[in-house]
């Protein structure tokens, strides 16, 4: 049997990336959370708009069972989200042309501009804060950053029913 030898500095600092990155989901939630409140959203509501604003963005528009598997809903539960989302002017249902069955979730112009003028600046100050950083190691942080993603993933899909 192979052991795998003890890296106290190397695990040290993987803690400390996680760390980092905990208290930089906890800080991004308090954020994202004053705009939800200014705009009677809850997190629900905020995560599936951001999903179906990548999507529209993207020119990838999602459907509404796509949602719900990415937002961990059922798919009754993602239909009332986003018949309240729709009712609010937020986003729109539109039939693929390809398929009349199929209905896309786009992101409605409003709520685009909306979003952008809240988030535009955090986007500006992240980009200052990483302005010291090369390509590489930008490179490699997204890398480390999408497996740890991954990860998040592959325990929510494993974990027990809630």
């Amino acid at each position: 049997m192979w052991v795998v030898p003890a890296q106290p500095q190397r695990d040290a600092a993987v803690e400390d990336l996680i760390d980092a990155l905990r208290v930089f989901t906890v800080e991004s939630d308090v954020f994202v959370d004053g705009f939800a409140r200014a705009h009677g959203l809850g997190r629900s509501d905020l995560n599936a708009i951001m999903w179906i604003s990548a999507g529209t963005s993207s020119n990838h528009p999602i459907t509404i069972g796509e949602l719900a598997q990415r937002i961990g809903l059922s798919p009754a539960a993602a239909t009332a989200l986003v018949d309240r989302l729709e009712a609010a002017g937020h986003i729109s249902r539109d039939r693929d042309p390809g398929n009349r069955r199929r209905v896309h979730l786009r992101m409605n112009d409003r709520a685009r501009q909306l979003a952008s003028a809240f988030f535009v600046p955090l986007g500006r100050l992240m980009h200052d804060a990483a302005q010291e950083f090369s390509e590489d190691e930008l490179a490699r942080t997204t890398a480390v950053v999408r497996r740890f993603t991954e990860a998040v993933v592959a325990a929510r899909t494993a974990a027990p029913e809630r």
